[in-house]
C-alpha cells in the first residue's frame, strides 16, 4: 500500500520542475491576474511600468497574455543583458527578480549585493527563486523509493 501511495505522489510531483522565469514573475507580481493594475500604474499580470511597456509596443493589449508575455520577455532579456555587462557575470534567479522589481540602476547602486537589497524585495526575490527551483521533496521521495 505504501508503495502505491509513494508512486502516486511521485507521478504527481515529478511533473513539477519549477516555473519559468515569466511564470514566477507573474505569480509573484499579480497572482496571474491579467487585469491587475499596480499603484504606480503597472499593467498586466507582470506589472510592467507604462514607460517600459511603451518602449516595446504602442499596442495597449495589457490584458492579452500573449502580448504582455512578449513585452515581459523582451524587457527581461534586456535586463539580463544589461546586468551581464555591468556586473560581469550572468544573473541568478535572485538577481533577475531584484532587477525586475527595483531596476538595474538600484541594484548597481548597491553594488549588486544581495545583502544590501531592501528586505521586502529580498523576500520576494527569495520567493521567486523558490518558485523557479525544482521541488526538492520529489528527490527525497525518489531516494526513499530506491532504498
Amino acid at each position: 500500500m505504501h508503495r502505491i501511495i509513494i508512486l502516486l505522489l511521485l507521478s504527481v510531483a515529478s511533473s513539477y520542475a519549477g516555473l519559468s522565469k515569466l511564470g514566477a514573475i507573474s505569480m509573484i507580481e499579480s497572482g496571474n491576474d491579467d487585469f491587475a493594475v499596480g499603484g504606480a500604474g503597472e499593467v498586466s499580470r507582470y506589472q510592467i511600468k507604462p514607460r517600459v511597456w511603451r518602449a516595446y509596443t504602442t499596442l495597449k493589449g495589457y490584458h492579452d497574455q500573449a502580448l504582455s508575455g512578449w513585452v515581459a520577455a523582451q524587457y527581461l532579456s534586456a535586463l539580463e543583458n544589461a546586468f551581464q555587462k555591468r556586473a560581469g557575470r550572468p544573473a541568478t534567479d535572485f538577481d533577475l527578480y531584484v532587477l525586475w522589481n527595483a531596476g538595474l540602476n538600484y541594484y548597481d547602486r548597491i553594488g549588486f549585493s544581495t545583502r544590501r537589497v531592501r528586505p521586502v524585495i529580498r523576500e520576494r526575490a527569495q520567493r521567486f527563486v523558490n518558485l523557479r527551483q525544482k521541488n526538492d521533496a520529489v528527490e527525497t521521495l525518489r531516494a526513499s523509493e530506491v532504498n
